[in-house]
């Protein structure tokens, strides 16, 4: 073999090991993508169906309510409000199964020994449940302890309807001035959501050619009230202000006809592998150049970088063309590697069944 083919046979196999590195490379992002994504899917799609749950058993009967609002919050710790997020308080219908359990749960140590179980208690050796078979259920979103990370903890919360020891969830004062409910009423259901949006579908709103959120008697809402008493405050946020064309209220609670959740969740270790802005960006700017374009999301998606939201309308290899000020934040100026934020969106929407009954068993 002369030394023109030895050279030539080498640049081959050079050429052929970097052709399947790259492939094997390109393979493994390709099947770790997909496993970030399914793993979120997942995670999503368990929250969003445990809410659902709770929406479609809405009680609409005199005993029900339901209120949605928001509350603005301080992450980044400058004593500004950077976040809102949502808050959803109603009166739901379950089965006895589930009243029998908050019975357990809500017993004091005196009460267990009372029944002669020590700290354990046998569901059979329990009261009957009140037969209506309602419960108060809480949700809400608060900020998580590091500053630096814009996500929050999603919380969840149900005591019986009945129950005289706890100050209900439907209460004026149950969340304090700062917008935090009482320690220990609420359990975690999640953290790293990046987004939770609500709208509401009055009797009013057209959804034939999509969702639209505005001041106009066909589109939708984000805030409710069943009873319109103005339990939404309006000046903590523009999200708080009630539909258009909303009927008085009257003995029954007002409904709406479909709820929209949007969710976004980003966990911690997805922000480690998330893309930082080359540059500093500023407030008019619509094309932001990234260290690794091909850590950004698809286009149509919604990303949060510096306290400001985002439509990707393009990506390319070191760059993403973007619609500024999106989701009620406004342009502002972006400093030299701030983190592009984003998580995959899970959209469920519920019809809500309205309740004409008004009974109670054994009445």
């Amino acid at each position: 073999m002369t030394l023109v083919e030895l050279l030539t046979a080498s640049l081959l196999a050079a050429f052929i090991i970097t052709g399947l590195v790259r492939l094997l490379d390109l393979t493994l992002d390709m099947w770790t993508k997909g496993e970030v994504r399914r793993e979120g899917l997942e995670r999503s799609n368990t929250v969003l169906a445990l809410l659902a749950d709770d929406l479609r058993s809405l009680h609409g009967a005199s005993a029900g309510d339901l209120v949605i609002d928001w509350q603005p919050f301080d992450h980044d710790g400058d004593a500004l409000p950077d976040r809102v997020w949502p808050r959803l308080r109603m009166v739901r219908q379950v089965g006895a199964g589930a009243l029998q359990r908050l019975q357990m749960q809500e017993l004091s140590d005196a009460e267990r020994q009372a029944f002669g179980m020590g700290s354990t208690l046998a569901a059979d050796a329990l009261p009957l449940p009140d037969p209506t078979g309602l419960i108060e259920v809480v949700w809400a979103v608060l900020p998580g302890d590091q500053s630096s990370d814009p996500t929050g903890i999603l919380l969840r919360g149900e005591r019986l309807l009945d129950d005289e020891t706890r100050d209900s969830f439907l209460a004026g004062g149950f969340f304090n001035s700062s917008g935090l409910p009482p320690v220990g009423s609420l359990m975690e259901v999640g953290g790293g959501v990046l987004w939770l949006g609500i709208e509401c579908a009055t009797q009013t709103t057209l959804m034939r050619e999509g969702w639209q959120v505005g001041s106009e008697l066909t589109d939708a809402c984000t805030s409710w009230d069943a009873f319109g008493r103005e339990r939404p405050d309006s000046e903590l946020s523009a999200r708080n202000e009630p539909g258009t064309g909303m009927p008085a209220a009257g003995r029954r609670p007002l409904l709406p006809r479909r709820v929209r959740i949007v969710l976004e969740m980003e966990r911690a270790r997805d922000q480690k592998r998330r893309t930082t802005l080359l540059n500093a960006v500023t407030a008019n700017s619509t094309r932001l150049e990234v260290d690794d374009g091909r850590r950004l999301p698809e286009r149509g998606s919604f990303v949060w970088v510096a306290g400001e939201w985002m439509e990707v309308l393009s990506v390319g290899e070191d760059f993403m063309g973007v619609r500024r000020g999106m989701r009620e934040t406004r342009p502002r100026e972006l400093p030299i590697g701030a983190t592009v934020h984003f998580g995959k969106q899970v959209v469920v929407e519920i019809p809500i069944p309205l309740h004409d009954d008004d009974w109670r068993v054994g009445s």
